[in-house]
């Protein structure tokens, strides 16, 4: 078997070698302290009073000609009932009212109650409008009815605003609408909130209280709301789930962040973006948002059950440094009995082996993203999983602007490639600036080490003492396999620190601690660079 030659795959493979061994030296006296992570508090964060959205759905008094009014509502076949009949149209200069649209397809049917169009007008050659607002919407099929209680759309674009039109006059999807949008076409709309949706279909049938986003024109800052949601679904042999999710919202989303890459999606998907291009056209240190909140959800059958407590989120940006705070509450999930699948099964399997009925996670994090000092830094990072185990994480690295320029300029003089496959040449080059200050990670055994020696036992059909004897021999041996000192290092440490957490628990930490911050690059190519313990302060350890 060929490895590629780096220090990343030494301690891979030492990682995997040290799962199967039990034994050898004590590393106690080296390396640093555990580093553990005392857990976020709640932030308690609620969603957004209705004014927050009500605002993005602003759109200007406009004064518009009869005769430019007019040729809009032609092009839109709003003029005549030729395309889409109703019971009666009133308004005048751009604002219109209609009455019990409806429109016949081989598929089904569309109905709107009201449609009320404000700021209908020609911008060029283009129809357009400012805002529209529907009520009770019905979509009648032959697999799915669908009814919106009310939907406003504010601020479209003109191709946008064109495709909403058609769409409620030809019941397709917006994929296969058959409206002509050049390269250059903006397809955009600055607010939309749709509210009391019900769904009724063979497969799936529930609500979704509402859904709303829009986007401030002057600073592109935008903000979100989902409802609650409730929904039956039916699978194969007539299977039951339940889906209920009490909604959330996102306040300050900074849509700016990564316009270049979203922009540009359309070419990414043909795979004509090189990784570095993509690179080039991120923010890396815009502030993601001012807030978020999830609020509890629950999915459960048969055969699983699944729920979460909710998640949250708060970024806080002063003098070009941005702090951001997640938390995931609980999340738990619980395999109810045996599943028909093959995978499924196994995996059902070894949970029970494992004496594991349910399993409970929980994260959080702290980021802080300094532009001033060009580093990214996360501490207090933890991964909890209950009656299992506690990871904590921390790393500091620089160099994230140096990055994003030699992405640029890299993109500027490339050719055309695909990003579908990026090579590891390719990803390598473009992470050549940043630079690792220090990372560690410590991990806490709370009975995850004593399940897993069970699990292994019943799997081998050995007893845990014979597969020690064994594992130990594997791991003495392991750093006979190093082709440097650096290798050598890295072998002796996780693998003793490792066999020594197995047989005694506790908490072990790997750390990574540079005198000078050390190349992402150099790092992954450590053999060819000949980099020595020295240059890049490794070390494992266990504490109990």
């Amino acid at each position: 078997m060929t490895f590629r030659k780096s220090l990343l795959s030494t301690v891979a493979l030492t990682l995997t070698a040290s799962t199967l061994v039990m034994g050898g030296c004590s590393p106690k006296d080296k390396g640093e302290s555990a580093q553990i992570s005392v857990e976020a508090a709640p932030l308690g964060l609620t969603a957004p009073d209705e004014k927050v959205f009500a605002r993005h759905f602003n759109v200007p008094e406009r004064k518009v000609s009869e005769a430019d009014a007019t040729t809009a509502l032609k092009a839109f076949n709003l003029d005549s009932q030729d395309v889409m009949s109703w019971d009666s149209l009133s308004g005048a200069a751009g604002n219109y009212v209609y009455t019990d649209l409806k429109a016949e397809m081989d598929e089904g049917t569309i109905s709107v109650a009201k449609a009320e169009l404000v700021g209908v007008r020609m911008d060029g050659d283009e129809a357009t409008f400012d805002r529209v607002n529907f009520r009770d919407m019905t979509i009648v099929g032959d697999d799915v009815n669908l009814n919106i209680d009310a939907m406003s759309i504010a601020r479209p674009s003109p191709k946008m605003a064109q495709a909403i039109i058609k769409a409620i006059q030809t019941n397709e999807g917006i994929d296969d609408l058959e409206v002509n949008i050049d390269e250059d076409d903006t397809v955009t709309f600055g607010a939309i909130s749709l509210n009391d949706i019900t769904v009724t279909a063979d497969e799936a049938s529930g609500t979704i209280e509402q859904l709303v986003w829009g986007v401030d024109e002057d600073t592109e800052i935008g903000d979100g709301k989902i409802g609650k949601i409730d929904f039956t679904i039916k699978g194969e042999d007539d299977l039951v789930s339940t889906l209920k999710f009490e909604g959330g919202s996102a306040r300050g989303v900074n849509a700016q962040a990564y316009k270049g890459l979203t922009g540009d999606m359309e070419s990414t998907r043909l795979g004509q973006n090189t990784f570095g291009q993509l690179l080039g056209q991120m923010n890396i240190y815009a502030k993601p948002y001012e807030s978020f909140q999830v609020g509890a959800g629950a999915f459960e059958n048969d055969y699983v059950r699944a729920s979460f407590d909710g998640f949250e989120g708060k970024a806080v940006e002063k003098g070009g440094v941005t702090t951001i705070t997640q938390i995931g509450k609980p999340m738990r999930i619980a395999l109810l009995k045996e599943p028909k699948d093959v995978g499924a099964k196994r995996g059902y399997d070894t949970l029970q082996q494992l004496g594991f009925d349910e399993l409970v996670f929980k994260t959080s994090q702290t980021q802080i993203l300094d532009k001033n000092k060009d580093t990214v830094t996360v501490k207090d990072g933890l991964l909890d999983m209950e009656d299992g185990f506690r990871l904590n994480y921390t790393y500091e690295a620089e160099g994230l602007s140096a990055m994003v320029e030699k992405a640029k300029a890299d993109a500027a003089s490339a050719d055309n490639k695909s990003v579908a496959d990026p090579n590891m040449d390719e990803v390598l080059d473009s992470l050549e600036p940043i630079k690792l200050r220090n990372m560690k990670m410590s991990l806490e055994d709370k009975s995850i080490v004593e399940r897993s020696l069970k699990l292994a036992s019943q799997m081998s059909g050995q007893s845990e003492d014979n597969l020690k004897k064994q594992l130990k021999v594997a791991v003495m041996a392991a750093p006979f396999m190093a082709q440097n000192e650096l290798e050598s290092q890295v072998i002796s440490e996780i693998g003793g620190a490792f066999v020594e957490f197995l047989d005694e628990g506790g908490t072990m930490t790997i750390a990574v601690k540079p005198p000078q911050p050390l190349s992402v690059k150099s790092l992954f190519e450590a053999r060819e660079n000949g980099l020595n313990p020295d240059d890049i302060g490794f070390s494992a350890s266990v504490e109990e």
